[in-house]
């Protein structure tokens, strides 16, 4: 039985998409001045990541109505 939501698959493809074009502006190594910023936006780019991983684990237990 299909649930309504305000969030369906697409919603989730959405998200992921948003903070992949984020992540892809993140400075990169070669661009920073000091380790601090090389840490910071490192750590950046793995919470993003761990997020996105997150939510493709979220929109699967949705789809299985794992999650109500």
């Amino acid at each position: 039985m299909a649930r309504r939501s305000n969030m369906d698959p697409t919603h989730h493809e959405k998200i992921v998409d948003k903070l992949m074009q984020y992540r892809g502006k993140i400075p990169k190594t070669g661009q920073l001045r000091s380790k601090e910023a090389e840490m910071s936006c490192y750590q950046m780019r793995m919470n993003i990541e761990h997020l996105i991983k997150l939510i493709d684990v979220f929109a699967v237990a949705w789809e299985k109505e794992l999650i109500k």
